[in-house]
Order: structure tokens, then C-alpha cells, then sequence
């Protein structure tokens, strides 16, 4: 099976990042992994995923810092990066005013870190797979027509807060 382009996973919770992962190569997306900030840039550098998926917080560094780096490199710079936080929705109503500033506040640091989207945990499997293949096709992949708009079930992944 021909690859739809390779995804670099970045998040110390290991069960985060196999979820993520199972679910991507069902899809047919190469996956590459990481489990600190660190060794996900260490990859990217390396390996010159077609996107990064990428953990706000982790251990060694965190994930601004990673995307900050990213940015700086002549090599990686073109790499999307789709980041991953554990504040939530917007539309949850359970936000008061201090949640919803640092919401606010963590997208605009990651936005100037160079992240192009952001995914709040738990995360559906559709709008995972829906912002991958978007971010993909964006960047030049060929976007398929009748699976990218099919109706699933509200599948959700079992990513809570770490």
C-alpha cells in the first residue's frame, strides 16, 4: 500500500501516541514516533515527516520550544505542525473566563511558535483524521474525494489529560 504521507506522533503518554498511531496507518499514513520533546525534534530533523503531530506539555522539552526549533531550521520550517493541548473546547460550557483566556492564550504562543492548527483533548477520531488530511492537502497531498467527507461515528480516542 502506497503511503498518503508520513506523520511524525509527538506525546510523552504512550497510550496517546499508539492510539494515534493505529488509527493513522488505518488510514494509510507511514507513522513515526516520539515520547518527549527532545527526541521528537531529534526525529524531525532526521526523518522530515510530511506533518508532526505534537504534545503541548512533556518532559525535556515541551512543545513550543520543539515548534520554535522547527521553525528555525531551513530544513523543517515547511513542516506543518498540528498541536496537541489538554484545555478544552471552547464550546464546552463547563469553560468560566480564566479557562477560556488560557485556551486563548495557549494557541496564540503556539500559533507564534510556528504550530499551522491545534486539536484540544480528547480528541474524535474524525476531527483528527479530518485536520491530517486537510493539513496534507494543504501542503500538496492529494486529498481523496469520498472518503474525506464520509459521515463516522463519534468515535472517541482515548486521549484525556495526562
Amino acid at each position: 500500500m502506497n503511503s498518503k504521507g508520513r506523520i511524525l506522533v509527538v506525546d510523552d503518554n504512550r497510550s496517546v501516541v499508539r492510539i494515534i498511531e493505529v488509527l493513522l496507518q488505518r488510514e494509510g499514513f507511514e507513522t513515526l514516533t516520539a515520547f518527549d520533546g527532545l527526541e521528537g525534534l531529534q526525529k524531525a530533523r532526521e526523518e522530515k515527516p510530511d506533518l508532526i503531530i505534537l504534545d503541548v506539555v512533556m518532559p525535556r522539552m515541551d512543545g513550543y520550544e520543539v515548534c520554535r526549533l522547527l521553525q528555525d531550521g531551513a530544513d523543517t520550517a515547511s513542516i506543518p505542525v498540528l498541536m496537541l493541548t489538554v484545555i478544552g473546547q471552547l464550546d464546552d460550557p463547563a469553560l468560566d473566563d480564566r479557562a477560556i483566556e488560557a485556551h486563548i492564550q495557549e494557541r496564540m504562543e503556539g500559533f507564534e511558535a510556528g504550530a499551522v492548527d491545534f486539536l484540544s483533548k480528547p480528541i474524535k477520531a474524525r476531527s483528527l483524521l479530518h485536520r491530517v488530511k486537510t493539513l496534507l492537502w494543504f501542503d500538496g497531498f492529494p486529498m481523496e474525494g469520498s472518503e474525506f467527507g464520509q459521515e463516522e461515528p463519534e468515535e472517541r480516542l482515548l486521549l484525556q489529560r495526562d
